[in-house]
């Protein structure tokens, strides 16, 4: 008798452990697709980086390129699991602002990651003091569609102005820069990472002053889009900047379709928080990660699943 229960418990043991292994495996995707960004950018980088974390943890993951508003309108329609964006995109995704196509109602966040931060740059010799003294002047942007592109434009709106006010071209940071110290424009404006190369670059071959975003502006900005964050630009960040700049942020987020599994998100979340170590030496914009900065997310919600993780992590 004693014989045929040990088999018996054994046999119990073994169908649970077994089911348990499925239900384990289970809690993982099958496979991650990571939307980033341009081939050679910073975001396809971290985007790898990312994925190498995933595939050490036993997902095969993969980066793809992308944009900051293509990878909501990609994650939403299910051409993969994650992407890159940024705070500001969910709110002009849900009301089918262009440049989207149509509404994308469907999209959630998993993390926060960094801070892009809205730098305007002026030469020194232009006299210009505001951003209402841009009105009539030559000045860069970047192409439609971009984040900072949108980013400036909410500038402009708080100040009752549009890009029809300035004689405005476009280009990435690299052709900003170029201009402005060929003297071709009067500044340029990036969304983007403190210290950014090309703000440095200029800033060593001209006198530059940045312009602010003062409280007034910034709760425009806010009351339109509230994935805009309050931040600065710390004194001593460019040659010849002595104060700090007030200015807006805008978070970089990683977004996933609402439809994942809670339990793929929450393993998502939890494999990234446990390797918060190694995300921080992706990228320099990762390098203060936290986990409780990883769950403040702006401008959109976290997936119920990537919010259990944080809540039990005692990150929120």
């Amino acid at each position: 008798m004693k014989v045929k229960h040990f088999i018996l418990v054994a046999a119990i043991f073994t169908i649970v452990s077994g089911d348990l292994n499925v239900v384990i495996a289970a809690e993982k995707p099958n496979q991650i697709t990571i939307f980033s960004g341009r081939q050679g950018g910073s975001w396809y980088g971290m985007g790898g980086g990312l994925a190498k974390v995933f595939i050490d943890s036993g997902v095969k993951s993969s980066a793809e390129v992308g944009g900051g508003i293509s990878n909501v309108a990609m994650v939403g329609a299910g051409k993969g699991e994650l992407g890159f964006s940024m705070s500001i995109v969910p709110r002009m995704g849900r009301l089918g602002l262009a440049p989207f196509k149509s509404k994308v109602t469907n999209v959630k966040a998993i993390a926060q990651l960094a801070y892009s931060k809205v730098h305007v740059v002026v030469s020194k010799a232009s006299g210009i003091n505001s951003v209402a003294g841009l009105k009539g002047k030559k000045f860069a942007s970047q192409p439609v569609g971009n984040v900072t592109t949108e980013a400036f434009k909410a500038v402009l709106a708080a100040h009752g102005m549009t890009e029809a006010d300035l004689v405005l071209t476009r280009g990435g940071q690299g052709y900003g820069a170029k201009e402005m110290k060929d003297r071709r424009i009067v500044g340029y404006t990036a969304t983007t990472s403190v210290p950014s190369p090309s703000f440095s670059d200029v800033s060593q071959s001209l006198d530059v002053k940045f312009l602010n975003v003062d409280d007034a502006t910034f709760a425009a900005m806010k009351k339109e889009n509230p994935g805009f964050i309050r931040d600065t630009i710390p004194a001593g960040s460019y040659r010849g900047q002595t104060k700090a700049v007030s200015t807006a942020a805008t978070a970089m987020i990683l977004v996933v379709n609402d439809s994942m599994p809670d339990a793929h998100a929450h393993w998502i979340a939890k494999t990234m928080s446990e390797n918060i170590a190694t995300l921080r030496k992706i990228h320099k914009s990762w390098g203060n990660l936290t986990v409780k900065a990883m769950a403040a997310v702006s401008g959109i919600k976290l997936h119920p699943g990537a919010a259990k993780y944080y809540k039990s992590a005692g990150a929120m």
